[in-house]
C-alpha cells in the first residue's frame, strides 16, 4: 500500500514589492526561456508548468498593450 500522501509545502511571501507589468513580463519571459532551456523532453518535463507561463506571459503582454493605449 502506497504512503499516506501528502500535500505540497505551502509558500507564503514575507513582503511584496509592487512591480509594472512590463517589469513582470520581462522577468516571467526571461524565466521561462531559461526553464524551458533546461527541461528536455529525455527529462521527462511537464509540459503543464511551461504551458501556465505562456498563459502568465501573454496575459501581461496584452495588459501592457492595454496600458500603452
Amino acid at each position: 500500500m502506497d504512503d499516506i500522501a501528502h500535500p505540497p509545502v505551502r509558500l507564503q511571501a514575507a513582503s511584496s514589492v509592487p512591480i509594472s507589468s512590463k517589469h513582470a513580463l520581462s522577468l516571467v519571459n526571461n524565466f521561462l526561456d531559461d526553464f524551458q532551456a533546461r527541461s528536455t523532453p529525455s527529462k521527462g518535463s511537464d509540459t503543464s508548468i511551461t504551458a501556465q507561463l505562456q498563459k502568465l506571459s501573454k496575459a501581461l503582454e496584452e495588459e501592457c498593450i492595454r496600458r500603452s493605449n
